[in-house]
């Protein structure tokens, strides 16, 4: 339980990436995008399976661990590494996919399953996107007093870098809860002193579920005061940056590439939304040029708690890797609660926690492995 200012964001960072243990939530994901629509299948006949290929447009290449959603009936599934798909137990009708890999541009495709014999081979292309790779170049404090999603008329660069982003997080919802995966989380806790030294750690262990659901973010509500007084505060976590909520209130900028430590790395930058009057998030993320993957993400509080005077500053930053081909996951998570301090080289300045993923395991096998008929 959390008793003071100063370790608010331990708690907040538990629930920045790892989801509450035990919260189970039964069903496939709905991909953004996806609900809404329906197939026309009818009830009669004999359930039948459909494969697909997807390729590369221009070149035929297969394309492995795109991600394939049956629109309107709730399935998802992941090309192997042949650009092969399938879904079996298919009534008669007319069926609609909606097919997305990384770094390419999605595509709807429509199929029609016969009542008697076999369904026709589905063939799908999908498209490079293609976008400007200017140095980064920011000028000025930001603001946001236009918040939503980009206009891909206004600016085309800046609506496929963050309908990429879209994808990252709507491929993780789906890995998540359709092939959930268990794993463990070896927590470290620090001060930090002005000076920079650190203090000893303390370590403990969590242990997690991909399909487990905790908070979920919502305008201005990201710092909860509970029952006893204590404040707790929430960062989004990718799940959340696919949400029509978050991304109707923050404003985006396209920042092209930026050296970091990982490399040079697509930069975009969000912020919340300036009319909302109690704190948000604010942050950066980036992404992989060549496969659109994100690499990091720097989130931070838009604004300070005021009843937590203590606390100066609030600041996450989460490196993602690669679990399986286009498939991402996080890998390390640094949460930093920057505090107000004396004078003296030993005055703790900052309250840091250090998680990092030690354990993986798939619970119902592997995104792109399963059996293709």
């Amino acid at each position: 339980m959390i008793r003071s200012s100063r370790p608010v964001w331990l708690l907040a960072l538990l629930l920045l990436v790892f989801p509450q243990f035990g919260v189970a939530q039964g069903g496939a994901a709905q991909g953004a995008g996806v609900s809404g629509a329906s197939s026309t299948a009818g009830t009669a006949g004999t359930a039948g399976t459909v494969i697909g290929d997807v390729v590369m447009l221009g070149t035929g290449t297969p394309l492995d661990h795109a991600m394939v959603s049956l629109v309107g009936g709730g399935r998802q599934t992941f090309t192997n590494d042949r650009g092969v798909f399938a879904f079996t137990q298919l009534a008669p009708g007319t069926y609609h996919l909606r097919v997305v890999h990384l770094g390419f541009t999605p595509t709807l495709v429509d199929f029609v399953m016969p009542a008697t014999g076999a369904a026709p081979r589905v063939r799908v292309e999908l498209a490079r996107v293609s976008v400007r790779l200017a140095t980064v170049k920011i000028s000025g404090k930001p603001t946001c007093s236009n918040p939503g999603r980009p206009d891909p008329a206004l600016n085309h660069d800046l609506f496929e870098v963050v309908q990429q982003v879209r994808f990252n997080a709507e491929q993780f919802q789906v890995v998540s809860d359709s092939f959930p995966f268990a794993y463990s989380v070896q927590r470290a806790r620090r001060e930090v002193h002005a000076d920079d030294a650190r203090g000893p750690s303390v370590y403990d262990t969590l242990h997690m579920r991909s399909d487990a659901h905790g908070w979920e973010y919502k305008m201005g509500d990201v710092v909860e005061r509970e029952r006893n007084g204590h404040y707790v505060m929430h960062l989004p976590t990718l799940r959340d940056f696919a949400g029509i909520e978050f991304l109707n209130n923050h404003c985006f900028q396209y920042a092209g590439l930026d050296s970091t430590k990982e490399g040079m790395l697509l930069r975009i930058d969000f912020r919340a939304d300036d009319q909302i009057r109690t704190p948000d998030v604010n942050g950066t993320i980036y992404l992989d040029p060549k496969t659109y993957q994100i690499r990091l993400a720097d989130l931070q509080l838009s604004k300070l708690v005021a009843e937590v005077r203590e606390i100066t500053a609030v600041k996450v930053r989460t490196i993602f890797r690669e679990l399986a081909p286009n498939i991402i996951v996080f890998d390390r998570v640094i949460g930093t609660n920057e505090i107000k301090h004396g004078w003296g080289s030993w005055a703790v300045a900052a309250i840091e926690e250090d998680q990092r993923m030690m354990r993986f395991e798939w619970l119902q096998g592997e995104p792109g492995k399963g059996p293709v008929p």
